[in-house]
């Protein structure tokens, strides 16, 4: 029996599964996995006795092992603490959201002022194709225990339903730009999210399946959270790199590289921040472990 202390300070049973698990989705074979876990708890009764376990301390010692068995594998295992670090602001995040919503066929635009029944509403993403208009409202969070609450449910949930007074023509979100068109190209809001990078509590979630908003989180629902998305489509976030720093890492996304696939495509962009052709080839040699 181990008991872990979470980031947001509550105390709860450790679970190997959840362990086990999230070291087996980053392509480890399960043997491994199984391993791992056993190494992580024999190291705890070590080093804790009868304390409470911090998360980060079971996280840095199955990575450190994760990392000698396969370095691909130990990077995906990070996803969770990396997708806290593409900030400090909110846009890269909403970048991207935008781009998982590209790999499932839609165009998809951030940062749109959009008119509802009442009033204006910024909108973070929006994406469409066919029949279909989505809008994104994204929390982002620094902080591995800050989580998304009732409150922003609420508060969401009552933009999408003035939004959802409106059509809107794609290309011009301003409600009077659809008088005058073929009722075809008038399109009415078809789903509206909340997306965070850290969790929901437990109320936001249940407010939101009896309102009909949709949620997502790094993990929530079961097989189409943000890190089954990640995962499935290879948008690895540059901040999961353990061969640039956290400087240089600002500097790529102050450039709009976010991602490790565009950073593979426009490599050139290593040497204006300042690497020089040695660690270039490092940089990249990791970034294909991913792609």
């Amino acid at each position: 029996y181990m008991q872990i202390r979470k980031a947001n300070g509550t105390i709860e049973e450790f679970d190997e599964k959840k362990l086990i698990k999230a070291i087996s989705q980053t392509g480890a074979k399960i043997d491994v996995a199984y391993e791992i876990c056993q190494y992580v708890k024999d190291k705890c009764h070590q080093s804790y006795k009868d304390e409470p376990i911090r998360t980060d301390y079971i996280y840095r010692l199955a990575f450190k092992h994760l990392k000698n068995v396969s370095k691909a594998s130990a990077l995906k295992f990070s996803l969770k603490r990396s997708m806290l670090e593409i900030g400090p602001s909110g846009f890269p995040f909403e970048k991207f959201l935008a781009e998982i919503w590209k790999r499932e066929g839609y165009s998809a635009i951030t940062g749109q002022m959009v008119y509802g029944g009442c009033v204006s509403h910024e909108v973070d993403v929006i994406a469409w194709k066919e029949d279909e208009l989505v809008m994104v409202e994204a929390k982002f969070h620094s902080d591995a225990g800050s989580r998304t609450d009732l409150k922003n449910a609420l508060y969401v949930k009552a933009r999408y339903d003035d939004i959802d007074q409106n059509e809107f023509a794609i290309g011009s979100f301003d409600a009077k730009a659809t008088q005058g068109l073929p009722e075809k190209m008038a399109k009415k809001l078809t789903e509206g999210w909340l997306i965070t990078n850290t969790y929901f509590s437990d109320t936001a979630i249940t407010y939101a399946n009896c309102n009909n908003l949709k949620l997502m989180s790094f993990d929530y629902p079961d097989g189409g959270a943000l890190q089954d998305k990640i995962i499935e489509y290879s948008l690895y976030p540059i901040t999961c790199l353990t061969t640039i720093n956290h400087e240089e890492k600002n500097k790529l996304i102050q450039k709009d590289i976010i991602l490790c696939q565009t950073l593979h495509n426009q490599s050139h962009v290593l040497t204006e921040i300042g690497i020089d052709k040695d660690r270039m080839y490092l940089i990249l040699e990791e970034v294909s472990t991913l792609l």
